[in-house]
């Protein structure tokens, strides 16, 4: 009777700590995919631009491996306005869109929005938002620019006209990362490997645990 008991109380323990492996496991995964802001680019100094006239600006860009977007950004120009930011391939089909608002998340020079978790595979694609015009500030001329890895800028796109659309201009003269009114969180996706090595070691896991209860 007191060996089955030790056995159970055991058996019991080694249940409540695979339990824990894989709740630990899951809050980690879980944080690693989580709301968290990663600018694909940021900037230390740079040039102001201004123009009356309303327009969507923005640039297209390139990733070089599947990456996961979480949230969208607008330059913080101070004017507390509320801008439209989308995102599209290069075709013009939209991917996902969302209103920044002054009140939204500051990291940096950019107030960011969350959406709904976008992963694109490796290719380019294009970013835009709405400059509302009455000379509100727009950074050109970047300087100490830092971009996350596998994120590329290409070439600047502008569309003139009231509310969101499609930048399709190339104007060019506005330096690295053209006009910067538009940004994202960034994080690149894990590889399989990664996963497979997380099964793998709670597998392991059980194995000794295992062994270490048949020994008892």
């Amino acid at each position: 009777m007191i060996t089955w008991l030790i056995l159970t109380s055991l058996g019991d323990l080694i249940m409540k700590f695979r339990a824990h492996v894989i709740s630990v496991s899951l809050a980690l995964a879980f944080a690693a995919n989580a709301y968290a802001i990663t600018p694909a680019y940021e900037f230390t100094g740079s040039s102001m631009a201004s123009d009356p006239n309303p327009y969507s600006l923005g640039f297209e860009f390139s990733l070089s491996g599947t990456t996961s977007i979480y949230a969208l950004a607008y330059f913080n120009d101070g004017t507390a306005s509320d801008h439209q930011v989308g995102l599209w391939d290069t075709a013009g089909h939209l991917l996902a869109s969302t209103t920044v608002h002054s009140s939204d998340t500051l990291n940096g020079h950019f107030n960011y929005a969350a959406i709904t978790t976008l992963t694109l595979s490796a290719g380019n694609y294009v970013i835009g938002g709405t400059y509302l015009g009455g000379a509100a500030p727009a950074p050109i001329n970047l300087t100490g620019v830092t971009s996350a890895a596998g994120y590329s800028w290409v070439r600047d796109l502008q569309l003139s006209g009231t509310g969101l659309s499609f930048p399709t201009q190339n104007i060019g003269n506005y330096g690295q990362n053209g006009i910067a009114v538009v940004n994202f969180s960034v994080t690149a996706v894990p590889e399989p490997e990664t996963y497979a090595m997380l099964i793998a070691g709670l597998a392991l896991s059980g194995v000794v645990l295992r062994r270490r209860k048949s020994q008892a």
